[in-house]
């Protein structure tokens, strides 16, 4: 079941808690630390910050989302754990994309329905029809099909952290960049490694 309402709007002080890192485990590397979520101040930002956190929330989100559909439907033990993986290291990042948007006086989105590929949503996002053709697979037809939209996901990720980056001005929102890129470029070298066999 795909976990739409599952979107993490965390206020700072509820965050605190978290290590600040900017997610967890990826398969083939991790995302790179971050300051802890109590140095999280507003600071210089412009709108390619402010639209950064906002798309990439709902865009984490359908990562998770995607992820957990690997559950009961792949052949493979290893999509397993790699799926696994991408799951569980969503939330952190979402935390801490909510805590810059509250410390910028920026509303969080409301509605996690960016996630559905429509128009201005984050680079490499499924839409409703994809999500559900992959919700019906099983198998070695799930496998392939999570691998292709899984990649092509991640890689919209790249292409959004290269945005901040380029655009970007706050040094926080850039360090959130720096570690989803590295991230996402580990997974894309596990799925590729899946792939090979």
């Amino acid at each position: 079941m795909l976990r739409h309402n599952r979107i993490v709007i965390a206020s700072v002080a509820g965050v605190l808690a978290l290590a600040g890192c900017s997610g967890g485990a990826g398969s083939g590397g991790q995302d790179a630390p971050a300051q802890p979520l109590a140095a999280v101040a507003p600071g210089p930002f412009n709108a390619a910050d402010v639209e950064f956190a906002k798309s990439m929330i709902p865009h984490q989100q359908q990562a998770a989302d995607l992820a957990a559909l690997a559950d009961g439907r792949t052949a493979d033990p290893e999509v397993t754990g790699f799926a696994a993986r991408i799951r569980d290291a969503q939330d952190p990042v979402i935390a801490r994309l909510s805590a810059l948007l509250e410390a910028w006086g920026q509303p969080a989105p409301e509605d996690p329905g960016l996630h559905l590929g429509a128009p201005g949503a984050a680079p490499g996002m499924l839409t409703v029809q994809e999500m559900a053709d992959l919700e019906a697979a099983s198998g070695a037809q799930f496998d392939e099909r999570f691998l292709d939209m899984m990649e092509r996901h991640q890689k919209g990720a790249l292409d959004a952290a290269d945005a901040q980056r380029s655009a970007g001005t706050n040094a926080q929102a850039r360090e959130v960049a720096d570690g989803l890129a590295a991230a996402r470029q580990g997974e894309i070298g596990e799925i590729q490694r899946l792939r090979a066999g």
